[in-house]
């Protein structure tokens, strides 16, 4: 077999691929996440589905899955997503007795910064922060070539505190995810209008000059940047990769990105941002990669 199964459970999709040992991916798909699903069950039985779906037409040596939150990779535990609502969640076994598949557990963004630097923005640097924004906010770093995750919580700079008051999933106020995400950007502009649309349809109408959405906009830029700004002191990555769907906004979106935080850096060595090209993909190809690590 010349594959391993690659699954990336995102708040709103998930994307899953056939990864070969190289990264290529081949077979992708797209499919809705359930929602209002505390208990995980109905997100198990997707994810079994998805599984069996495969199997019915390919070969692949297992299953390389990453979930947001914290994760315990060792026993296959999901400890806690906000984003999806549960808590504890023994996902890995679940998913292995309903689908008779070797399954492997991985911390979305993890996977994404393990893609980045083995084929992806982040390959051939030293040091690179990737951040991923999509339905959250989160970041894989990368010291000397390798990704830097020694316990479940480091990269989750989502629920770290800005200047706003809004209230977070988490139970604190004001976590930069609560501005400078896919998934609040569009909340926050249907609290303004009471009109739900996607954050690259914001982004966009910000760009013709709708007040509603540059404000929204400005807000995003300008709470990120700063966030940035602490990510590049503390670390002093020579790239900073965006991915995650609001990537998919494009260079004008990295470009206005890197304006704002470079105004914001004095003494601090200055990242070079750079827009991920694999974009949606990334999660899956991760997930698939490390499941050729762990399970092959």
């Amino acid at each position: 077999m010349t594959h391993m199964l690659g699954i990336d459970l995102g708040g709103t999709d998930i994307k899953s691929a056939l990864i070969t040992k190289d990264g290529s991916q081949s077979e992708t798909r797209s499919t809705p996440t359930p929602q209002a699903d505390p208990s995980g069950e109905s997100a198990i039985n997707r994810l079994s589905e998805i599984i069996l779906e495969y199997a019915k037409e390919h070969s692949f040596e297992g299953v390389g899955l990453a979930v947001p939150g914290l994760v315990d990779n060792v026993n296959g535990i999901g400890l806690y997503s906000g984003t999806l609502g549960w808590r504890d969640l023994p996902i890995v076994s679940a998913l292995e007795e309903k689908s008779g598949k070797k399954v492997t557990l991985e911390h979305d963004v993890t996977a994404i910064g393990h893609a980045e630097n083995r084929i992806g923005e982040a390959k051939d640097v030293s040091s690179a922060v990737v951040v991923a924004i999509g339905t959250a906010i989160a970041a894989s770093v990368i010291i000397d070539g390798e990704v830097y995750h020694p316990h479940p919580a480091v990269g989750e700079i989502g629920h770290t505190p800005t200047g706003n008051d809004r209230p977070c999933v988490c139970g604190l106020s004001g976590c930069l995810e609560m501005t400078a995400s896919g998934g609040a950007i569009s909340r926050n502009y249907k609290a303004l209008t009471g009109e739900k649309i996607s954050a690259l349809e914001i982004f966009n109408l910000a760009s013709k000059g709708e007040a509603q959405a540059s404000e929204l906009v400005n807000e995003f830029m300008d709470t990120l940047s700063t966030a940035l700004v602490f990510v590049s002191a503390l670390i002093g990555p020579d790239v900073i990769v965006v991915s995650g769907g609001v990537s998919k906004a494009g260079e004008d979106f990295v470009g206005d990105l890197q304006k704002a935080l470079d105004k914001k850096l004095s003494i601090h060595k200055r990242p070079l941002l750079r827009l991920s090209k694999l974009q949606a993909g990334a999660g899956a190809i991760g997930a698939g990669l490390l499941g050729w690590e762990r399970l092959a």
